[in-house]
């Protein structure tokens, strides 16, 4: 495309306009009850203005027909509506929430001005009315602010004992009435009363004045108790919105959609009772560890122990699933997060939570271990007196699979089992369930902690009650298919010899019996299940997923076997699930024949939306290189080569000027209307995925001259268009370290020529960070006429953008040395170290404190660290990067 020719929209230009700050001042806290319940009262939303031309006549609206309705004189109507609020006393008496108490009110009122009509004392009657009345109306003013009918479906005791209290003094009003009346409950209830002796009952009630204005007084002092217990409720309520929005920024969106399937109903229960009693034990360890090979249901326990927990026992603090192909987003990090996240529905931790937050937690360090004391530790101390049926339990599945395929040798693996160990010093009421394979690092982390240990039984070692699990799972599973096929299957197929010889081949393994079932569902039963009884051994999934693929494809073509390794191969190695359409995309495959795959291995996949493998043995499998699927086998070097040149391809292909059609450049990112759709709709997921990691992929790839050629394509002609994605999608932090990976796998294949190309721009990221992040057409009009008319950019890329600003002096002829400014200290910097690893920054000042930046960004990691008397005149890394030594005159 010529961008010249795409160029009109922008032609109207001025330089970079700078984004104007607002002000924004705090709200002063509300000492008054009153203030805060105007204020919640202003909160509601106005009537919208009409839209009409006021000065437009509008045609009348015509009458209504009159309706005609039957005389009911005062008494009848009065009557009904004593007799419906009589037989409803004694459930009223019941009630503690707001809805009984406003029948109660409506009630009274109805009968206390039917007595007043006939009965003496009227103007001891008449105070109490008008009082109740009063009540009322102030309880359903109440009720009308905003959001208040919600916040009160989980009314606390301090508004339950006085609306109990107004009702108890209403009760006694009422039986006082009725007892003088001479009216009994049976009357009510069995509606034994003509109309015509209950008005005379009541009309013979005589109570004295004393009593009645006693009654008046009482409820007077319930009501005055109700109103103070609304207005604080909704006081704290106010505060709890402001604090979601903090907490807020916790909040980790799980990118699957729902946990593992659960345990078969009936199965498990011997391990479930055994958890359960772990976490009523006052004595056992804090740490409960269920271990046991691949695919022996410790995901289905852990996703029905959620379930007992959380609906049954009310004792679920949170959980959390990890997924090796998700392991880009389900970090460490993002575990506690989540686990601090959920734990802040306790009013302790939140307030703590909250309070932290507003002051010193960065949800951006590194350092897991200081996030994890800040989120966790810090406030689980402060309701350590919590009764252990009380405390929260927090459950964590598949710690075998955080870090990915590096899987130990990870950092966030690491952190995990440091935080991890932190957890196993917390008091013993503070429970966590945890499961995994009994991978070295773990099993070193729980044989220093000594969890409470329930290892799942499999191979030789299965014991009968999973043998019996197993056959009840089975059993629940072929029912299932004989329904699909009444005229050919009896209700009991298999019949139970077969289903124990499945259960002993299974040996112990869910994932085997799971698996299987999959595979007999996926063609003809009888024929499958054939297949699924002629395999080796007990357990073996080897051997069972060679039955998968065989029967899936059984004569493949040399390009069918090279697709299936392509597309299976992406599935590993992404580093986030991908939908069939953009895998198709990515590897220049037809959809139909992607399609055509991932329905041969339904039996191992998932694919309704984004592809994802049911269990991670079958990752496995495909990589083992001794076993029997050699044919089959995957290289990860060669699957990450194919998705680096899909990434590469994809980018020549869809990278564009003016990605989102963007009508201004006077139009910030922020202010682009309905964004979200224009991102939806012009940048594809396979443009994204590619944007974001095509470095990654080919930091694993060889050199080969065809992702050469793309490279050098993607440096001389996609730079800018990418940096739109990067812009446009908030990821100018990132765009930097993407670079940085380039340029490191180009030194370590000496390609020379092209790092003086990839060199610039990091710089250019560095230097225009802010200007990326505000607006997309700034990048061409206000970056690259700044940039130095010696680099590389400016010469390639200065050319064809012509209709742009042109500095004729005073411009920069190299870039500068700075590579980025560090601004925080408040006085001189007298010390800096570097991580090992490049990363990260370390600073000592004359302000007293030590502060950590990272190197890339710019931006400080955590709070700065405080404790010296006296300049820091010198600090450093350890070696591994894990700790800081500072010193001072102090």
């Amino acid at each position: 495309m010529d961008p010249k020719s795409n160029w009109k929209f922008w032609k109207k230009r001025k330089s970079f306009r700078p984004t104007t700050s607002a002000l924004v001042t705090p709200t002063t806290a509300a000492t008054d009850a009153t203030v805060v319940a105007a204020s919640a009262a202003s909160a509601t939303p106005a009537e919208p203005a009409s839209i009409d031309d006021p000065s437009t006549p509008k045609p009348p609206e015509p009458h209504a027909p009159p309706i005609s309705r039957p005389h009911v004189s005062k008494t009848e109507a009065w009557l009904s509506r004593a007799t419906l609020f009589l037989t409803f006393t004694k459930s009223v008496a019941e009630g503690v929430g707001l809805t009984p108490l406003k029948a109660v009110c409506e009630g009274v009122v109805t009968l206390l001005e039917a007595v007043q009509t006939v009965q003496d004392n009227r103007s001891a009657w008449h105070e109490l009315i008008l009082s109740i009345k009063a009540h009322l109306d102030a309880f359903q003013q109440q009720l009308g602010q905003l959001g208040i009918g919600d916040i009160l479906e989980e009314v606390e005791s301090s508004l339950k004992d006085p609306i109990e209290e107004y009702l108890n003094d209403v009760t006694k009003l009422l039986a006082n009435i009725f007892a003088e009346s001479g009216i009994t409950e049976e009357d009510i209830k069995t509606n034994k009363l003509a109309i015509p002796v209950l008005i005379r009952r009541i009309g013979t009630t005589k109570l004295e004045a004393g009593v009645i204005n006693d009654y008046r007084l009482r409820l007077q002092t319930a009501q005055s108790k109700i109103m103070h217990s609304l207005l604080l409720y909704i006081a704290i309520s106010v505060g709890d919105s402001k604090d979601d929005v903090i907490l807020a920024k916790l909040r980790f969106i799980d990118p699957s959609e729902s946990r593992p399937r659960e345990c078969a109903t009936g199965t498990r229960s011997d391990i479930l009772m055994s958890c359960i009693k772990w976490s009523l034990d006052d004595n056992a360890p804090n740490i409960l560890w269920i271990k046991g090979h691949p695919g022996g249901g410790k995901s289905a326990i852990a996703s029905s122990l959620v379930n007992e927990l959380g609906v049954k026992k009310r004792r679920l603090g949170s959980s959390f699933f990890f997924q090796r192909q998700n392991a880009t987003t389900m970090t460490t990090s993002a575990l506690w997060r989540t686990v601090a996240y959920d734990l802040a529905r306790h009013p302790t931790i939140r307030k703590s939570l909250t309070t932290k937050m507003k002051e010193e937690i960065d949800l951006r360090t590194p350092d897991i271990k200081i996030l994890f004391q800040q989120l966790i530790q810090d406030p689980l101390t402060k309701i350590n007196n919590i009764p252990i049926e009380q405390s929260p339990i927090v459950v964590i599945d598949a710690l075998d699979e955080c870090g990915g395929l590096e899987g130990q040798r990870s950092k966030d693996r690491k952190d995990l089992i440091r935080t991890l160990d932190s957890w196993s010093k917390l008091p013993r009421n503070f429970k966590l369930i945890v499961t995994s394979r009994e991978e070295n690092d773990i099993a070193r982390l729980f044989s220093r902690t000594h969890p409470h240990t329930i290892e799942l039984s499999t191979g030789e070692k299965t014991d009968a009650k999973s043998k019996e699990d197993i056959q009840s799972f089975l059993r629940i599973e072929f029912q299932t298919i004989a329904e699909r096929y009444p005229e050919s299957l009896s209700a009991d197929w298999p019949g139970s010899k077969i289903i124990e010889d499945l259960a002993v081949k299974a040996g112990g393994l869910f994932i085997w019996a799971s698996t299987a079932i999959k595979l007999i569902e996926a063609g003809q039963p009888e024929k499958q299940l054939k297949q699924a009884l002629g395999g080796k051994g007990t357990g073996d999934m080897n051997s069972l997923y060679l039955q998968v693929i065989k029967m899936s494809f059984p004569n493949p073509s040399v390009d069918d076997v090279e697709d299936l390794l392509s597309v299976v191969g992406t599935v590993i190695v992404a580093k986030e699930p991908l939908r069939l359409s953009a895998i198709a995309q990515l590897l220049s495959i037809d959809k139909s024949a992607v399609e055509h795959i991932c329905t041969g291995l339904q039996s191992v996949m998932e694919f309704r939306e984004e592809l994802r493998f049911r269990h991670q043995s079958f990752v496995d499998f495909l990589l083992d290189p001794g076993s029997d699927a050699s044919k089959f086998g995957i290289s990860l070097g060669k699957a990450h080569e194919t998705l680096a040149f899909g990434c590469l391809e994809i980018m020549k292909k869809e990278l564009r000027l003016n990605i989102c059609n963007i009508e201004s450049s006077y139009t910030l990112n922020d202010e682009i209307p309905e964004l979200e759709s224009r991102l939806e709709k012009c940048i594809s997921p396979q443009l994204l995925y590619a944007s974001r990691f095509w470095t990654t992929h080919l930091e694993e790839a060889s050199p080969s001259e065809e992702v050469l050629k793309y490279v050098r394509d993607f440096l001389k002609n996609r730079f800018l268009f990418w940096l739109e994605v990067i812009s446009l999608h908030r990821l100018e932090n990132r765009g930097g370290v993407i670079l940085l990976i380039l340029l490191k796998w180009l030194k370590r294949h000496g390609q020379e020529d092209l790092m003086e190309w990839a060199g610039d721009m990091p710089r250019f990221i560095a230097h225009f960070r802010t200007l990326m992040r505000q607006s997309v057409p700034h990048i061409y009009l206000s970056a690259l006429p700044f940039v130095p008319e010696q680099s590389w950019i400016a010469k390639e890329y200065g050319p064809r953008y012509p209709n742009t600003l042109k500095i004729e002096e005073g411009g920069d002829r190299k870039w500068s040395a700075t590579l980025n400014i560090l601004s925080g200290h408040i006085e001189g910097v007298v010390s800096v170290g570097w991580s090992a690893d490049g990363r990260r920054i370390v600073s000592g000042s004359k302000d007293k404190t030590v502060r950590i930046w990272d190197a890339e960004t710019g931006q400080q990691h955590g709070p700065s660290l405080e404790g010296h008397d006296g300049a820091v005149h010198s600090v450093a890394f350890s070696p591994d990067g894990r700790r800081i030594v500072s010193g001072s005159n102090d």
